[in-house]
């Protein structure tokens, strides 16, 4: 641990509080290691049994659920504490740690916290007072995610950026959009429509450069009640959407892709987005009527069914119907009968004639070999919708030609979040694909 080192620390809360004299009874117990983007600090479910101050860079801290999504709760940057209270229990970690860039990261052992509380008992309660900072912050969390809409919580996200820097109006983006947007609890998709719908309230996005013109005024509007902007919150319902449906086919498209190794038969799958407008990085699509897209939640379900396919709601506006067995062939013509269901559909409500085109449809077909990973076809599904999307809606897009998982790497997410139907290994091609 090198002078610089040592400064942050004690501009760090605990020892600011604590006192330097703490500083020199853990030193000898202090580890430091610096870790590059995506590399694993702690596991989930890991033994908790060290404090960790951040030196450099950011720590992002996860929850990952059985199917392996990802919810991020915070982000850690230099001179921030992180440590499990259980950690004094036998406790373990309740979230995952990764370095989100490059990190140096110091940590102390546990035991050696309890040997420097027993010699000095007022750390016990600078230590209650960061849990309890920590759990203020969490509930102010879940109040915004149950009481402001998204594009709330990306100006509050925004306003926190500017009153950190104290530099007046500006401030460059601390992260990725797609960390940003995973933070605030939303799609990549939503969060570029919060960031246009904020240029109404002043704000101006030029790259990664934020400007809000007038403070006070997108004070307000985080402040105000949450009404006109409902829809833009809520998760557009069908009878689709639920997580047993969702779970029931992630299950379904697996056993299918069992029986396609064993036969060494084509398998593939479609990814719908419906939504009004041209949709691109700067100029997400408008968002649709839940009545239409429930209405075209049927029509897919019904043209699925009929040629025994499976579809499910996946979130927002997209939907997946997996086709067991269908070739390339097979698939484009299955995505061109949807994309005129839907069509047709958009026609029978009444939409105006230049917003039926309101689907893009991504097509992805694989015959798998026993080498190969369930993600590779949803991931290849993705970058077909990308493309159906970046040409415009009323398309159709394929990925099927190209053996290696290496292109599903490079190339970018269409913006919606990657259904994840997939082996444990599968973090580094997701993270990778989405741009995080």
């Amino acid at each position: 641990m090198d002078a610089r080192d040592q400064d942050t620390l004690l501009r760090s809360p605990l020892l600011m509080a604590a006192g330097p004299e703490l500083l020199a009874s853990l030193a000898p117990s202090a580890s430091v290691r610096d870790y590059q983007g995506g590399e694993t600090l702690f596991a989930q479910g890991a033994a908790a049994d060290a404090l960790f101050v951040v030196a450099e860079g950011c720590i992002k801290l996860c929850r990952k659920s059985g199917s392996h999504e990802q919810a991020v709760l915070s982000v850690l940057t230099a001179g921030q504490v992180y440590f499990e209270p259980s950690m004094f229990s036998a406790g373990r970690h309740l979230a995952t740690a990764e370095a989100v860039s490059f990190a140096r990261v110091i940590r102390f052992d546990g035991m050696a916290i309890r040997a420097a509380m027993a010699l000095k008992p007022s750390l016990a309660l600078d230590l209650f007072a960061l849990c309890s900072d920590a759990r203020a912050t969490l509930v102010e969390q879940i109040e915004q995610l149950k009481t402001h809409s998204v594009s709330q919580r990306v100006a509050s996200f925004l306003l926190e950026q500017i009153e950190a820097a104290n530099e007046g109006t500006a401030v460059t983006l601390p992260y990725s959009k797609t960390l940003i947007a995973m933070l605030v609890g939303a799609t990549s998709e939503s969060f570029s429509r919060a960031l246009v719908q904020l240029r109404a309230h002043g704000v101006e996005i030029d790259r990664e450069k934020v400007t809000i013109l007038d403070v006070e005024r997108v004070r307000r509007y985080v402040e105000a009640p949450f009404g006109e902007s409902l829809r833009e919150r809520k998760q557009a319902p069908t009878r689709f959407s639920s997580m047993w449906k969702r779970r029931k086919f992630d299950e379904g498209l697996l056993r299918s892709w069992r029986k396609a190794v064993a036969a060494s038969e084509p398998i593939s799958l479609l990814l719908v987005d419906v939504g009004a407008g041209p949709p691109s990085n700067e100029t997400p699509s408008s968002p649709v009527d839940r009545a239409l897209l429930a209405a075209v939640g049927d029509d897919i379900f019904r043209e699925a069914d009929r040629d025994g396919k499976s579809m499910v709601h996946y979130n927002g506006e997209i939907f997946a119907v997996a086709a067991p067995g269908a070739d390339h062939g097979g698939a484009m013509t299955l995505g061109e009968r949807l994309l005129s269901t839907i069509e047709n559909a958009a026609i029978r409500r009444g939409t105006e004639t230049a917003a039926t085109r309101i689907a893009a449809i991504g097509a992805a077909t694989i015959v798998p070999n026993t080498g190969d990973r369930i993600e590779k076809i949803v991931c290849y599904a993705d970058i077909a919708l990308h493309r159906a999307k970046a040409l415009g809606r009323g398309r159709v897009c394929s990925f099927h030609d190209d053996p290696s998982c290496e292109t599903a790497k490079r190339s970018p997410s269409g913006g919606a979040k990657i259904p994840v139907i997939e082996s444990p290994h599968c973090s580094e091609c997701r993270r990778d694909a989405c741009g995080a």
